[in-house]
């Protein structure tokens, strides 16, 4: 009979850490026998028919002892990772519970979630009861998946453990011919029981509530020998997936360096000479060995850097290389800045990104301090996509096609949906994105369910419509910089020119002065927008500090700004 809700949300840890204890003392105690058998024998010169059967029956024995103290270590084996199994599933059942309970939902004892609202949309709802019945449907349908996925880790601890049970039951576990030290390990090996993996092909939701259904000794066992399950998993911590992207990269750096040097040696062929036929067959493979290389060693660089950093991802079977840094922690900062770059953007050249995140953060914290506010920020540098190279103007990643946009896109949108899914108290989340970033940014938030509150856009060519009710964010949440001498920002390429988009935020790139009387510095051209102490730089802050009111509101139009009256120089140009 399958388990149920209620079956599981009766479950406890403490039976099975007892009988633990209890098998652990046991099999010590079989262990402590090994000497007795090593000295058993019989007497010296005995022969005849009593003596075959002495040896006949001493001979049994040892091999029953052999294969009781491999039952009994198979037993203890399964029941120490039962109890671990046991420990995610009541881990995961509190969360679901506290989940509803943040959410004001209601599981009833056969798991079915119900809420209050009504989430069928009628007929003459406006397009705000429209977001909100959505949105409280979103909150039903991950209160579902949590539950779901603590009845599957539930019924894979309950199989393997009941599995494991049955072999000892009917006399299936061999203790070998060895020592009794030796059927120990071999029931321990029997013993072990899997743990579970992510859901195939799950959402960032699936994969949160698969997460939480682990015990930390399982997520220290994943980390360590299966980082690969995680590191690029969203839904899974910030703090989880930074060990073990550590881990991966460690790992790559190793074999990266290893095979670099058997290739420069095959180079050269054994009279010194180069390696023609060779150098052709292996050049493509060199060269993406040498990107990695450099993208490895901004990484270190960036680790290193004083401050915590987190490496949220990193993708190494992508033409280019794709990473997320963080600078602070993600996992409990009260507000998440998440920076999309654009153009010719690469890991190896990510330095400088984090750079103008940690910059940002502080400015940000500094804001918040000043207005007597504790709360703590982290700024995420997001390249988890292939962003467009000069060069490429014909492939699929072209600067002049929104293909690395929309799919940069759909995963980003999962990103920020795994971000909110991996902590019960949803940050405060401001999505930012530069020049073909910010169009990637744009396609990310048309799609439903991120959680991102604000979102900062600059020297856009476009954010992938013409309309900002595609974008899901609260009303009056975009903001938009243009510098003067920005030409990106004119294109309108993929979609309107931000600045014409009704509803949206114009933000002052020119020198400006803070409420407070504080002066700012302005910036010109695509480039300079996080500039330290530059007014975008201010306002961003205060966006991403929740305080968007208090930014320096402009209206620049890039490119063709005519200094002395902010009017398009180029209609009376053409006359």
């Amino acid at each position: 009979m399958p388990l149920t809700w209620s079956d599981i949300t009766a479950w406890k840890h403490e039976p099975l850490a007892t009988a633990e204890r209890e098998l652990r003392t046991t099999r010590r105690d079989l262990l402590d026998l090994a000497d007795e058998l090593a000295t058993m024998g019989l007497p010296k010169n005995w022969t005849g028919d009593a003596a075959e059967t002495s040896g006949t029956r001493l001979a049994t024995v040892a091999d029953d002892l052999r294969d009781v103290v491999a039952e009994v270590s198979a037993a203890y084996t399964a029941v120490c990772d039962a109890a671990d199994g046991v420990l995610g599933v009541v881990g995961a059942v509190d969360q679901a519970q506290e989940y509803a309970r943040l959410s004001s939902l209601t599981i009833s004892a056969s798991g079915v979630v119900t809420t209050n609202e009504l989430l069928v949309c009628r007929a003459d709802d406006d397009e705000e009861d429209v977001e909100a019945r959505r949105a409280r449907q979103a909150q039903v349908d991950e209160c579902v998946t949590r539950i779901s996925e603590a009845l599957r880790k539930a019924a894979d601890v309950d199989a393997d453990l009941s599995a494991v049970l049955t072999s000892i039951e009917l006399n299936r576990i061999d203790g070998g011919k060895g020592t009794l030290a030796q059927a120990s390990a071999i029931g321990e090996v029997k013993g072990d029981l899997s743990v579970l993996e992510p859901p195939r092909g799950g959402s960032p939701t699936q994969n949160a509530a698969w997460w939480a259904t682990l015990s930390p000794d399982e997520r220290a066992l994943v980390i360590a020998e299966h980082p690969g399950w995680i590191g690029n998993l969203d839904g899974v911590d910030a703090t989880s997936r930074d060990l073990a992207n550590r881990n991966l990269l460690d790992t790559r750096r190793t074999h990266v360096t290893t095979r670099l040097a058997e290739l420069e040696a095959g180079f050269i062929d054994e009279d010194g000479n180069f390696d023609y036929v060779y150098y052709q067959d292996h050049v493509d493979e060199y060269n993406d060995l040498m990107e990695e290389k450099g993208a490895i060693a901004t990484l270190d660089e960036m680790l290193a850097r004083p401050g915590e950093h987190q490496l949220i991802g990193v993708d190494f079977t992508t033409p280019r290389t794709q990473a997320i840094v963080a600078n602070g922690n993600v996992d409990t900062a009260d507000h998440v800045a998440v920076f999309t770059p654009g153009l010719t953007s690469t890991v190896e050249g990510m330095g400088g990104y984090d750079s103008s995140m940690a910059q940002l953060r502080a400015r940000t914290e500094d804001e918040l301090f000043r207005r007597g506010e504790s709360g703590t920020v982290a700024t995420v540098t997001w390249l988890d996509y292939q962003a467009p190279q000069w060069g490429t103007t014909f492939a699929g990643d072209s600067v002049a096609l929104s293909g690395s946009a929309e799919d940069g896109g759909r995963d980003l949108a999962a990103y920020f949906t795994g971000l909110n899914a991996s902590r019960l108290d949803d940050p405060d989340l401001t999505a930012l994105g530069h020049s073909y970033g910010s169009t990637t940014t744009g396609y990310s938030l048309q799609h439903e369910g991120t959680g991102v509150d604000r979102a900062v856009f600059f020297g856009s060519p476009g954010l992938g419509t013409s309309d900002l009710d595609d974008l899901h964010l609260p009303e009056g949440n975009a903001y938009y910089a243009e510098a003067k001498w920005d030409p990106v920002g004119d294109l309108g390429r993929f979609g309107t020119d931000p600045t014409g988009l009704d509803g949206m935020n114009h933000l002052e790139t020119g020198d400006g002065e803070s409420a407070d009387g504080r002066s700012w510095n302005g910036v010109e051209g695509h480039s300079d927008y996080l500039q330290d102490g530059s007014t975008s730089q201010y306002s961003m802050a205060q966006v991403v500090g929740g305080h968007p009111d208090d930014v320096i509101e402009g209206k620049n139009v890039g490119f063709w700004t005519d200094p002395l009256d902010a009017q398009p120089w180029w209609p009376g140009f053409l006359k």
